[in-house]
């Protein structure tokens, strides 16, 4: 798209109505392949037009709402942040390379919405092949097991995105199987066949799912009416009740009506509460998300040298220090270490090391306390790639062409270790 089409469509006045509707959200310019400085603020039409006419190609907002947006900071920690936060809005990413079944699952996820009580919700097209579905902040309970909802980001709608799926997934697979079969979406998805199945079942989340990367603090998505650079449609607000009759020609700049706002909603309070409770009900409490992690074939413990350019990419990830999921990773780290033959106090060692990287820090008791309570049992390997409440759950999960080949970071490191001639010594240790 020329630089001038891009100026005649950002300066209509209507459209700048529109991007100007952020509310105490967190603002950000992208121009091009990068974006401006954070934090930012769109609040008057000489902003955008002044942003615009200096190369701004795109707009986006927080799903977070502030205080006072510009008061962020980089540096400021997990708790400084819900100080700082007033509430924020699911919004739930559709992500998928097909457009006709990213329809067919904003759908089930619309109606399932309104089953569980959510009647304010609004959908909009998301300017590539996907959709962003919103339930505003004012539907949501004020506490959830005596904690206020502005400080639970992002854990609250991590869980609920998982109840959903967990809801959605027979019927999801039942519609594709139906209307596609896994040949014609291998085809579609240009993927090898074996890619669509989990456990010798076909799993429907393996050609589309709700991107979780979006749901970690500051992150940003795309804002009503702002281009998308890859194929420059318009991310367009769509009458929920009419996804199937949305087609991209009506995303296109020059045939863009701007009737319709993504955030003006009438919210009645509380609608969202029974999603709140029945998410929270079905969620497991992280004790015993780990236990059921633990409790697979006990492992053969390898006694290999720690090679940090073998380590797989989450494991990498966790280890330069974390905000999110930091407890998780405690467990994590500890399954990986004494699996490749650390003992109890190397563990410590190098999970007390770890720790003076988050941000905050864990309280050391509570990482002493868990890697002596692994040490008095078997060992078990770290939980697998794709498991619950792990890895791409709080956002360290970036494969590469390696993690395609295995379902465990630790069979990611044995496979590197050995194929660089490490010596692997397999030992059975005594609980």
């Amino acid at each position: 798209m020329k630089p001038s089409e891009i100026l005649k469509y950002y300066l209509n006045d209507e459209v700048i109505k529109r991007l100007l509707n952020v509310k105490n959200r967190e603002c950000a310019v992208r121009y091009g392949e990068s974006f401006g400085k954070r934090p930012m603020l769109f609040q008057y039409p000489g902003d955008i037009e002044n942003l615009v006419k200096t190369g701004a190609t795109s707009f986006h907002v927080s799903e977070e709402r502030w205080i006072n947006p510009l008061d962020l900071s980089k540096d400021a920690t997990k708790e400084k942040l819900s100080e700082m936060r007033s509430g924020w809005d699911m919004i739930l990413d559709i992500d998928c390379k097909n457009l006709e079944i990213s329809k067919i699952f904003c759908k089930m996820l619309v109606e399932k919405l309104e089953k569980e009580g959510v009647g304010t919700i609004s959908v909009k097209f998301s300017g590539g092949s996907g959709f962003h579905i919103l339930i505003p902040y004012e539907t949501f309970p004020s506490t959830v097991n005596g904690i206020g909802i502005n400080r639970l980001f992002p854990d609250a709608p991590m869980i609920i995105s998982i109840f959903l799926k967990d809801e959605l997934r027979e019927q999801l697979k039942a519609v594709l199987e139906k209307d596609y079969g896994v040949k014609k979406l291998a085809t579609i998805f240009k993927l090898d066949e074996n890619k669509l199945y989990k456990d010798e079942i076909f799993e429907p989340y393996s050609v589309i799912d709700i991107d979780t990367v979006l749901i970690s603090e500051r992150h940003m998505f795309r804002m009503q009416y702002s281009l998308n650079e890859k194929k420059w449609l318009v991310s367009l607000p769509i009458d929920k009740n009419k996804v199937d009759n949305f087609d991209v020609e009506m995303a296109k700049p020059e045939n863009v009506d701007t009737h319709m706002d993504f955030f003006n909603l009438s919210p009645s309070k509380n609608e969202s509460a029974s999603l709140f409770i029945r998410a929270y009900d079905k969620f497991e409490p992280p004790e015993r998300a780990d236990k059921e992690a633990s409790e697979r074939k006990e492992f053969k413990i390898n006694v290999v040298p720690l090679n940090e350019a073998y380590l797989p990419p989450c494991i990498k990830f966790i280890s330069a220090g974390l905000q999110d999921g930091k407890k998780r990773s405690v467990f994590i780290l500890t399954n990986f270490y004494r699996n490749i033959g650390k003992n109890r106090d190397e563990v410590i060692n190098l999970l007390l090391a770890w720790n003076k990287k988050n941000k905050p820090p864990l309280k050391e008791n509570l990482i002493l306390q868990q890697v002596n309570y692994a040490f008095s049992s078997k060992a078990y390997p770290p939980p697998n790639c794709d498991a619950a409440g792990y890895y791409k759950y709080f956002n360290v999960c970036f494969p590469n062409e390696t993690c395609k080949l295995i379902k465990n970071p630790l069979s990611y490191y044995l496979k590197l270790s050995k194929s660089r001639n490490e010596k692997c010594p397999k030992i059975k240790r005594a609980p």
